[in-house]
């Protein structure tokens, strides 16, 4: 950021990945059919358990399993092209029936199972989805959904469990694999999409994010190269990963896809409970938990922890939202294990920057640029590429970032410029050593007496008075002032807060 004089530092500069060995071409072929050759090599480890009932896949089911739910797909009318929305918790059939949509050829659109009927009915229709899979749970919730669209718009629903006459997965597999049930449709990778998965952006409604089949091969080989990188003997982190975050989010799909990679196995639990998340660390010995921030904030200071065996545990990593330094630190303490921070977005197919492990640590930066990425820092008015320690948008670009927005050209080409630069709309900087620091979002920014105010400075000030639990500041129109900061504050348990003490402690200091 600017110096105490406002004087600017550091030259103009794109980052870029600087490995010891070059970056393996991404190849042009099918993402589920390269993944389902990586499971080949891991034979019958296990590789999905279900943490509450004990159900599993191993790496030998799925690879037979997926070829039938193909045929099956095929057998029903599911051409190349096709959308199938799936909709579920985390379960251990979600993978199978996402990778088989995807090896057909057609568009797998995972979706949260927290939505309601209307909010449903408005991605199908933004998707195009003629087809679906649903837990057996939520099919009331999938047929109400597509109630709402014109007569013949849904094909088929497909249950995962079993639900009133309604076919399930068992039926789709009982088509049997077809002759070259492995084999993948002929696609281009570059321009095909594999998944579809609903996003904010950087404003507004969610949009459905066009990731192609070399988008995600992307991902994979970007933790294929990485993973290369660890010297001999060095421990898998992800031997046992323990998924409670949703799969249907890219933070999740993207954990779980390289859990495959590496031959781990995966304990996929539907929701958080305190109990019974480390009642699956302990039975399932696992190594490395992918978690949010209010689950971090909770581990630091729950003393449930004690009670249970956790030595297995290696590592935890945080997405999604920023982890505050002081959680973090308080989170490594209490545990005695690493913690990670990723930064990523959904149209960048996941992860664009990581803080931990082999590409070094910084506490309170989102980490460094990871492979195959460029990624520069640019002036929120000029478009002006910045230097080190200069704060601007974030922008990224690379053979991992989203087609478009599916049926919006318009946002797309908001976030999307001419040069293949993604526009994150995250305020941030570099220091000397490229480790990227993220401020505060641009639609998020005040004018205040025509200056801009960031919101996460007046928040970081207010988290200083003893008895804050939490804070969020916004912008309210203010006829004097143009915006004027409010801020909602969440007392500590037991905490008694004064809103004049809050408001002279900020004014005491200086943004």
């Amino acid at each position: 950021m600017p110096d105490a004089e406002g004087v600017q530092k550091g030259e103009p500069k794109i980052l870029r990945w600087d490995g010891p060995v070059p970056l393996p071409p991404v190849p042009d072929t099918n993402y589920a059919s390269f993944l389902l050759n990586i499971m080949l090599q891991h034979g019958e480890k296990l590789a999905l358990v279900d943490a509450r009932t004990g159900k599993y896949h191993t790496y030998g089911d799925i690879y037979r399993a997926v070829p039938r739910i193909k045929a099956g797909l095929a057998a029903a009318g599911v051409s190349q092209g096709d959308a199938l929305l799936l909709m579920s918790s985390n379960h251990i059939d979600f993978p199978l029936v996402l990778l088989a949509t995807v090896l057909a050829g057609a568009i797998c659109v995972p979706v949260s199972p927290t939505l309601k009927p209307d909010e449903l009915a408005l991605l199908a229709r933004a998707s195009g989805a003629r087809w679906a899979v649903a837990h057996e749970s939520l099919a009331p919730v999938m047929q109400e959904a597509f109630g709402q669209l014109p007569p013949g718009t849904l094909r088929q629903l497909w249950v995962l469990g079993s639900a009133p006459r309604l076919p399930s997965l068992a039926n789709l597999m009982r088509s049997g694999p077809s002759p070259d049930g492995h084999a993948q449709e002929m696609i281009d990778s570059r321009t095909t999409v594999a998944l579809m998965m609903f996003s904010s952006g950087t404003t507004g409604p969610p949009k459905g994010v066009m990731l192609s089949h070399r988008n995600l091969l992307t991902s994979l080989l970007q933790n294929k190269y990485l993973k290369s990188l660890s010297p001999p003997g060095t421990p898998n982190v992800l031997e046992s990963t323990l998924l409670v975050i949703p799969v249907f989010h890219t933070y999740g799909y993207i954990i779980l896809v390289n859990t495959i990679l590496m031959g781990g196995k995966a304990v996929m639990m539907a929701r958080f409970s305190p109990e019974r998340y480390f009642e699956a660390i302990q039975t399932h010995k696992v190594t490395f938990s992918p978690i949010v921030p209010h689950i971090a904030m909770y581990l630091a200071k729950t003393p449930l922890m004690s009670k249970y065996d956790t030595s297995s545990l290696l590592a935890f990593a945080s997405g999604t939202s920023p982890l505050a330094p002081s959680t973090h630190v308080e989170l490594m303490q209490k545990t005695g294990k690493g913690a990670g921070i990723g930064y990523g977005m959904t149209e960048a197919c996941a992860t664009i920057a990581s803080n931990g492990g082999s590409l070094g640590f910084q506490l309170g930066s989102v980490g460094k640029l990871l492979p195959y990425y460029e990624g520069k820092v640019v002036d929120v008015e000029t478009g002006q590429i910045l230097g080190e320690g200069q704060e601007g948008e974030v922008c990224v670009r690379g053979p991992s970032i989203m087609l478009g927005y599916m049926g919006n050209p318009k946002a797309t080409a908001e976030v999307l410029d001419a040069e293949g630069w993604l526009h994150t709309g995250d305020l941030g900087f570099f220091d000397q050593d490229n480790f990227i620091f993220l401020t505060d979002r641009i639609k998020d920014l005040m004018k205040v007496k025509g200056y801009q105010v960031a919101p996460s400075e007046i928040e970081k000030i207010v988290r200083e008075v003893e008895g804050v639990a939490d804070v969020t500041v916004v912008g309210v129109p203010d006829d004097r002032l143009g915006e004027a900061p409010r801020a909602w504050v969440v007392p500590a348990p037991g905490a008694s807060l004064d809103p004049a003490h809050i408001q002279q402690h900020v004014a005491g200091v200086s943004l």
